[in-house]
């Protein structure tokens, strides 16, 4: 596997990204949208960065980072998802826990296992509305047996 010339480690939430660059040891934070995304270029354009020769990793979040995924691929930007439990076990114990940290952590991950870590390849659209469906279903089951113990609670009182 190549070293990629930029390591970006990327947390995501609903609202935000906060994009860590391993080699410069600089982070920003963007708004998870197609302005942050502007935004974000522009970054890469004053400190240097060359997105074509740059590897972007982030976290599995279940959703929020398609946004971001559907970007890198229109710009043709490398990027791979990692689960976030991985990354907690090759860190060991650590102290201290915000999204500008994470970032770092996963920037820091994604330097050292650079030669495990292969690129993601194209998504299917059809696939990510499978799967924004079935998460979808996921939370009306768990919410559905929700109401339904609080059913069984109200009627034994």
């Amino acid at each position: 596997m190549k070293k990629w010339e930029f390591t970006l480690g990327v947390d995501v939430s609903k609202l935000t990204l906060d994009v860590h660059c391993k080699e410069l040891n600089i982070h920003i934070q963007i708004a998870n949208g197609s302005q942050g995304f502007k935004m974000f270029q522009k970054w890469c354009k004053e400190v240097n960065i060359d997105l074509r020769s740059s590897f972007v990793v982030m976290e599995y979040t279940g959703g929020y980072e398609y946004k971001f995924l559907q970007f890198c691929e229109s710009k043709k930007i490398q990027y791979t998802r990692i689960a976030g439990l991985a990354i907690k076990r090759s860190l060991g114990i650590v102290r201290g826990k915000n999204d500008k940290v994470d970032a770092r952590r996963i920037a820091q991950y994604a330097s050292e296992k650079y030669q495990e870590i292969k690129p993601a390849g194209r998504m299917n659209p059809t696939i990510i509305v499978l799967r924004q469906y079935l998460s979808f279903r996921k939370r009306l089951v768990r919410d559905s047996a929700g109401y339904k113990a609080t059913l069984t609670e109200r009627k034994a009182m």
